[in-house]
């Protein structure tokens, strides 16, 4: 399916979400030839030492420590990666974001959680 019916170019996304940001890349489906990329910073980073209040949910600004050793990744950067760097890689390949037939993702060292449509866990 490189092509649709009308023999215009179909395109899948690539998602990396990595320690510090996440990266988009736009292929064509055709010859495998990368289009476009963008690239997100996450805003919480590496979360070592203490969970942010307002990730936490507490009102009261409460921060939340975390054992020894431990790395954590604020959801909403995830989320943030779609909302920018996906944007960012389709207006760089300059395609019509209707002709992407796939996305793809990959994580380093990460449990993924299942959510709605609205992207609520």
């Amino acid at each position: 399916m490189d092509v649709t019916a009308d023999g215009s170019e179909n395109y899948v996304i690539g998602v990396d979400y990595g320690t510090l940001s996440g990266r988009a890349v736009v292929v064509r489906v055709r010859d495998g030839k990368e289009l476009g990329s963008g690239v997100f910073d996450y805003p919480h980073a590496v979360v070592t030492e203490a969970l942010p209040a307002d990730v936490a949910g507490a009102a009261d600004g409460t921060v939340i420590g975390l054992p020894g050793d431990w790395a954590l990744q604020v959801p909403d950067d995830y989320r943030d990666v779609l909302r920018n760097a996906v944007p960012a890689a389709i207006a760089d390949a300059g395609i019509d974001p209707s002709a992407v037939v796939g996305i793809a993702t990959d994580f380093t060292a990460c449990t993924m959680v299942p959510v709605k449509a609205d992207g609520t866990p």
